[in-house]
């Protein structure tokens, strides 16, 4: 079981379908897109990312098998008992060869880090089908995420209101976070990264095969930013598909450490070089998923790992 999917990202026009689906402004899916949900649909291995919970599997499953998997280390009742791996497959693996279905149930999977226990929610008959979707691509990730919404009856809350102001955003904060979303300012964050998509369409959309670079925006930006967050360079502006100078700094940054032409472009040798990194790395230096409800948190490790890589690539850039 090696769980590898397709790897592929989303594709210009995604985004504006998923929003069309859903009737509301593609400006809103955007800001929740962002804030809401993990950079980058798969890993580098092409796994779709994914986060296990093992107060999830404790609740999903009865003694004997429970105490079994609670010895194991794979279960334990409370949220937080232990820090996370970096890498969770390893557990989800010995998990679903224990607890099968329950197992698939307690993990997070892709871009809108569905929780496999929604499902049902989600248009899937189980778990394991729903992690088969995964594995398709980072569209059929987002279209789970739509049916997710409309099963929450969350599409009105996202529709009809003043999005530049956090209390607009509060109940979908709240439905979609728990009720600690404010400690986390998830309501601020989405009203801010709303004001930047919905300003004019100033920037232009790059083409097939274009080289991307400063001004242009969509999806094969956003996954240029994704990636490069990945391999720990900081974006806190946000993955939010659009290129410009924080962008173009970390693309210039990139190709000074790859020892390529740094003229802030991403083209052929560009792409090649951040995904030959990509498969490269073990560990992931991106920011952590989204939080659900009870999830654990490793934001400091992570941002502090990110840091230090981004420390190192700028000291490479000054002796280039």
């Amino acid at each position: 079981m090696e769980f590898v999917g397709t790897g592929r990202r989303l594709a210009q026009g995604d985004v504006g379908d998923a929003a069309r689906a859903l009737g509301i402004e593609t400006a809103v899916l955007l800001a929740f897109l962002e804030v809401e949900a993990a950079g980058r649909g798969f890993d580098s291995r092409k796994r779709p990312k994914m986060l296990f919970e093992p107060h999830v599997l404790y609740r999903h499953t009865k003694v004997p098998l429970r105490d079994r998997l609670v010895a194991l280390g794979l279960a334990y009742k409370s949220w937080g008992t232990k820090p996370y791996p970096s890498d969770s497959y390893p557990r989800l693996k010995q998990a679903v060869e224990l607890a099968k279905e329950a197992a698939w149930k307690s993990a997070s999977y892709g871009l809108p880090q569905i929780l496999g226990e929604n499902h049902a929610d989600a248009g899937f008959t189980s778990a394991a089908t729903l992690f088969a979707a995964m594995t398709q691509g980072e569209r059929e990730q987002l279209l789970a995420m739509v049916a997710l919404l409309k099963s929450w009856n969350m599409a009105p809350l996202l529709r009809g209101k003043d999005f530049t102001t956090p209390e607009s955003w509060a109940p979908v904060a709240k439905r979609y976070n728990g009720s600690g979303y404010a400690k986390h300012n998830y309501h601020g964050r989405l009203a801010a990264a709303y004001v930047k998509h919905s300003k004019g369409n100033a920037m232009a959309l790059p083409g097939a095969g274009a080289v991307l670079e400063q001004g242009m925006k969509g999806e094969a930006v956003r996954n240029v930013q994704a990636d490069l967050q990945a391999l720990g360079y900081s974006f806190p502006l946000g993955v939010d598909g659009r290129f410009g100078k924080e962008t173009l700094a970390n693309v210039r940054l990139f190709q000074a450490a790859a020892g390529l032409n740094v003229d802030g472009k991403v083209g052929p040798a560009t792409l090649k070089a951040i995904a030959a990194a990509l498969s490269a790395k073990e560990e992931d230096f991106s920011p952590p998923l989204p939080e659900w409800p009870g999830q654990a948190s490793s934001k400091f490790l992570s941002v502090l790992l990110a840091a230090i890589a981004a420390f190192f690539m700028r000291i490479r850039k000054d002796k280039a």
